[in-house]
């Protein structure tokens, strides 16, 4: 994939607390993309080392030092320095989407705002087990969907639509981050009992269709596993016919009857010379004792 072509709806990144899966925005437009890979490429363009080497460059180019010795290898030096902060650059771009192991903790543009670019699973860890549970099982969900051999049988709408219902249902989880907190006061004050139940009335109501919609998509993705499998059998099945073709050409049958003659050819002749040369019976012939007179 081209670094100016947006990501897949899902990837894995290194963050610095370890790997995870991202779901990107669907709403994210190549435009877009591309404007956040030159600004990253220009961003970084300003590293120590490509600004060390513009400045020798400039510095000796600009002086008598290029006429000598030490000029040449100052020249030579600021663009080996230039070429390798650009390499750098150019590597750092190309790894925009995976790479988020950034120095000094700090969180790119991508990582700050949470959802606006992707969703990570860890952005739910905060909530609940059971809704962080899910909302990392919705995405792997979503991964494997996109990545399903059986795709090319499928609807052709059908990953967008899916992608965008996630989308939309992990967006809401966010929301209930408040909810969730408050439930937790309301646990700590006693005379508070009937606002808790209801809230956690709401909640449990909300995780119960987020748990609809992970069962509706584990029914989507394990009817495209069995049609896999399908193809898969079919796919072996037509090696496999095609093995036993290869087989079938390569019979030495033929071949095996051709030579079945030959060694009673062989026999015959051995024999006619035995007989003529009197050398003896073969080790397999019957020697047959001498009647005594």
């Amino acid at each position: 994939m081209s670094m100016l072509e947006k990501p897949d709806p899902v990837t894995a990144g290194d963050f610095a607390d370890g790997p995870d899966i991202m779901l990107w925005n669907p709403t994210l437009t190549e435009k877009r993309w591309r404007h956040e890979v030159v600004h990253a490429f220009l961003i970084r363009s300003c590293s120590i080392r490509c600004v060390a080497g513009l400045l020798t460059l400039a510095f000796t180019l600009g002086t008598e030092l290029t006429r000598t010795l030490a000029g040449a290898l100052m020249i030579a030096s600021a663009i080996a320095l230039l070429l390798s902060g650009l390499c750098a650059v150019a590597i750092t771009a190309a790894c925009l989407t995976t790479d988020h192991q950034h120095p000094h903790g700090r969180r790119c543009r991508l990582e700050r705002s949470p959802g606006e670019f992707f969703y990570r699973s860890d952005d739910f860890a905060d909530l609940d087990g059971t809704a962080h549970q899910t909302a990392g099982l919705l995405i792997d969900l979503i991964g494997e969907l996109h990545d399903s051999n059986a795709r090319d049988w499928l609807d052709p709408d059908l990953p967008r639509r899916v992608h965008e219902a996630v989308w939309d249902a992990l967006t809401r989880l966010t929301r209930t981050r408040t909810a969730r907190r408050q439930v937790a006061q309301l646990a700590a004050a006693p005379e508070e009992t009937d606002l808790a139940s209801a809230t956690a009335r709401a909640i449990a109501e909300f995780d119960t269709q987020l748990g609809d919609l992970l069962f509706h998509l584990q029914g989507c993705v394990t009817l495209t596993r069995e049609w896999e499998a399908k193809l898969r059998h079919a796919d072996l099945v037509e090696r496999t016919s095609a093995v036993h073709a290869e087989l079938r050409s390569a019979s030495l049958h033929a071949t095996v009857d051709a030579v079945a003659e030959l060694p009673r050819s062989v026999f015959a002749y051995v024999t006619a010379a035995r007989d003529l040369t009197g050398a003896g019976p073969f080790p397999w012939e019957p020697v047959f004792a001498e009647p005594s007179r």
